[in-house]
């Protein structure tokens, strides 16, 4: 309780200051010339039989950030298990130890790859979503997949399940190197995906492992691993290619329980990789529905921490998903909603699939190993997405441009809200443009949006019917609009602006229309409460923009 709240306190400050607590490091414990209860004197080191030895040394402490260290429980304890699943056997388990005779004559195929998936934090292999992407792994995919069981490790204390996270770390790598030394498996096939705890375990196997393929982190767990040393968390060297997905990163003191800090060759924050679409629970249904869907264990999930297990569900979801979760490289999140970074050529590094498919990304265009792939470029940068909801997540985007015209009788700005209707010959799709509240529109500008939505409309739209309701605040008097001003909004085109994934030998295609409207004027007259359509009668018609 003492730790709960000792991490509180240092975050509400690091909340409060909006600043790095420690910006010099100068509470890293090797910088520390005194002695405090819980720092070692002299480097502290077990052995555990053929694994080999753990050490607490310095480095792996810190004041703010991880101030207490313990070694991890007895082997026999943690007991971790390896237990495979295969197409010939999907619903039966196969339990695998390193030089265990069975494993010769066990159900693991050596010609295929092998993925393994690492639960987190009081967690066990028995959770839903472990079954769920076992599952989809072998519906999409001939392979072995391998679920490492600590659950005698996860369930302790938080400070004692970090620590137990290296032992596992070391039978998980241990085991890999025993398949390399004595039956020639490629590590280049060997792909770890884990989860907030497990996520970090993946990096402590993957830095034992030379040549290791590729790790997928969903959402890293940040207490006690974020702003550490590299070789305390999952890091870009403990793989060829190591993918993050961001979806908690609020901080502890906002109940926020993954990483914000980027530790990936590629690291993706869907909507922000703070708060997930459909996790208000103050504000949707979503506990009763999923009880009455899913059962009691993945409604206490979504209680107790829905953004941080929504990193499993998009990966899940991507694995036979025939939607691309296309991410783009962007400064911030708020530089890619307002549409600065809508960009996605191959080879050019600016944009890239999140997910089970990230080899599908223009990056590893004409790439024939991971090992030269160029995300290696992209290390520290961040990728934006926008997902839904609930299933299916993965939304295609759409970059909407709304040009305001000024005739002499608008006024200078106006407030409110603002749907669209996009019609093409694939359908009608119906985009709320001011998701987040109202918006300051301001006359003789232009303003863009990134939106989404799971149809594909193909880059062909048609048409567009904009509504306009304006919003008056007693907050603030210039908006209020009874006899002296002008609640219009007046607009001369809307541009929409799709996005296809270019593919390998494939030109780099961008799809832009420009709608404008069909009356007289140059423009549309759009009074509170009215509507306006925009056709393709512009100067420009719709054309296929190579860039």
């Amino acid at each position: 309780m003492l730790l709960v709240q000792l991490y509180v306190i240092i975050y509400a400050i690091k909340a409060i200051s909006g600043a790095s607590i420690d910006p010099f490091g100068w509470a890293r414990a090797d910088r520390l010339e005194f002695h405090i209860p819980w720092l070692p004197f002299e480097n502290e080191t077990r052995c555990y039989d053929e694994l080999g030895c753990l050490n607490i040394t310095r480095s792996w402490y810190h004041l703010i950030y991880r101030p207490f260290n313990v070694f991890p429980l007895p082997r026999s304890v943690i007991n971790t298990k390896f237990i495979l699943y295969t197409r010939a056997n999907p619903n039966t388990s196969e339990t695998l130890r390193a030089l265990d005779e069975n494993l010769k004559k066990s159900s693991l195929d050596l010609k295929k790859k092998i993925k393994f998936i690492i639960h987190g934090f009081i967690d066990t292999p028995l959770s839903n979503w472990v079954g769920d992407m076992k599952d989809e792994l072998l519906k999409g995919e001939d392979l072995n997949v391998i679920i490492v069981d600590w659950a005698g490790g996860s369930l302790p204390l938080y400070t004692q399940a970090t620590a137990n996270t290296r032992l596992v770390g070391l039978e998980l790598g241990y085991f890999i190197n025993f398949l390399m030394k004595n039956y020639a498996v490629d590590p280049a096939d060997i792909h770890i995906i884990g989860h907030s705890l497990g996520a970090h375990t993946a990096g402590y196997a993957g830095s034992m492992v030379p040549g290791l393929g590729r790790i997928t982190g969903l959402d890293p767990a940040e207490p006690y691993f974020q702003g550490m040393p590299s070789h305390v968390r999952l890091d870009p060297t403990d793989a060829q290619l190591v993918d993050v997905i961001h979806t908690d990163g609020k901080g502890i003191i906002f109940l926020g329980y993954g990483m914000s800090q980027s530790c990936g060759h590629v690291d993706f924050y869907p909507n922000s990789g703070k708060e997930q679409p459909g996790c208000d629970i103050t504000q949707t249904p979503l506990i009763p529905l999923t009880l009455i869907k899913e059962g009691l264990e993945e409604a206490s999930r979504v209680l107790v921490a829905c953004n941080h297990i929504r990193a499993i569900k998009l990966f899940t979801e991507s694995i036979n998903s025939q939607c691309p979760y296309i991410a783009h490289q962007c400064p911030s999140y708020q530089h890619f909603v307002s549409g600065k970074c809508f960009t996605c050529k191959s080879g050019a590094g600016n944009c890239a699939v999140m997910g089970y498919h990230l080899d599908a990304s223009p990056h590893l265009e004409n790439e024939v190993t991971p090992q030269t792939n160029k995300f290696h470029e992209t290390i520290g940068t961040k990728f934006y997405t926008i997902t839904g909801k609930e299933q299916p997540y993965c939304h295609r985007l759409y970059r909407i441009s709304i040009e305001l015209a000024k005739p002499l009788i608008a006024e200078s700005w106006v407030q409110g809200f603002l749907k669209a209707s996009l019609h093409s010959p694939s359908g009608v799709v119906h985009i709320n443009l001011t998701p987040s509240g109202d918006m300051k529109l301001a006359h003789g500008t232009t303003h863009t949006m990134v939106v989404s939505h799971p149809s594909d409309l193909g880059g062909n739209v048609k048409k567009v019917e904009l509504n306009w309701e304006y919003d008056m605040n007693v907050l603030e008097p210039r908006t209020l609009c009874l006899l002296w001003c002008n609640d219009h909004l007046y607009v001369k085109s809307v541009t929409v602006d799709e996005m296809e994934l270019p593919g390998r030998g494939k030109r780099d295609t961008h799809f832009t229309n420009r709608l404008c409207s069909p009356s007289k004027r140059d423009y549309a007259d759009i009074s509170n409460g009215g509507r306006a359509v925009f056709v393709d009668v512009c100067n420009t018609d719709k054309r296929d923009v190579t860039r």
